[in-house]
């Protein structure tokens, strides 16, 4: 494995989807990762803390990767206020990182508005269920065996997280984990059912989700017309 290089590239439902190898241990980036950088994405980069930048960087870098399947070329991706990555109008385009690996889910914005999340599964913290889950949702995995019930809760919790990504360039503000509900988690896909407090809600919404070892992807696609 080599710090920065590209773990693997995949055509998902929802958009090409990269991932990107980050160090074990934030230091000075080389020359030679720097300089895949746009000129302004160097210059944010040189603000962060070196852990923030690790990520921030290797994020970038799984975005061209992406891009570049889809047949694009990315100038500066830069936070908007939200801290997402300000795409070109023509994409879409939604980053996530966890432990040693950063990924990028890049779609063309004729089909919709793309989020993913990365989530480690790590030890058991069920006990935050009732802070990101509704009723229902609680009431669904109640009975579940405690290994399968804090999968249950942190697939729930990634979906409802690659949702605020995917809502969040046309809504402009937070989404909280009681706006959406995800119900019929099962082969890689669930439904998502929102009760957005402002806003107008999107046409169609879709929720997908993959292991990856130890790992859960998500991925949501949203479409407004």
């Amino acid at each position: 494995m080599i710090d920065y290089s590209t773990a693997f590239t995949r055509g998902l439902p929802h958009g090409i989807l990269a991932a990107v190898h980050l160090p074990k241990t934030p230091y000075d980036l080389p020359d030679q990762v720097l300089q895949k950088l746009h000129d302004d994405e160097q210059a944010h980069a040189a603000t962060l803390s070196p852990l923030r930048c690790r990520e921030w960087v290797g994020g970038r870098l799984a975005a061209r990767v992406a891009a570049s399947a889809l047949g694009f070329t990315l100038g500066p991706l830069l936070p908007d206020a939200f801290g997402a990555p300000q795409g070109p109008k023509a994409l879409s385009v939604s980053i996530s990182h966890k432990g040693n690996l950063a990924v990028a889910l890049v779609a063309k914005r004729s089909q919709g508005d793309v989020g993913v999340d990365l989530e480690h599964i790590g030890r058991d913290r069920a006990q935050i269920a009732s802070k990101i889950l509704v009723p229902r949702e609680l009431e669904e995995i109640k009975d579940l065996p405690p290994d399968r019930k804090w999968n249950a809760i942190l697939t729930r919790f990634a979906l409802k997280e690659a949702t605020y990504k995917a809502l969040a360039p046309t809504l402009r503000r937070y989404v909280g984990f009681h706006e959406a509900e995800v119900s019929s988690v099962a082969n890689g896909k669930a439904v998502i059912q929102l009760s957005l407090k402002e806003g107008t809600p999107p046409k169609s919404i879709a929720g997908r989700y993959d292991w990856i070892q130890q790992d859960i992807l998500t991925t949501v696609q949203v479409r407004w017309i």
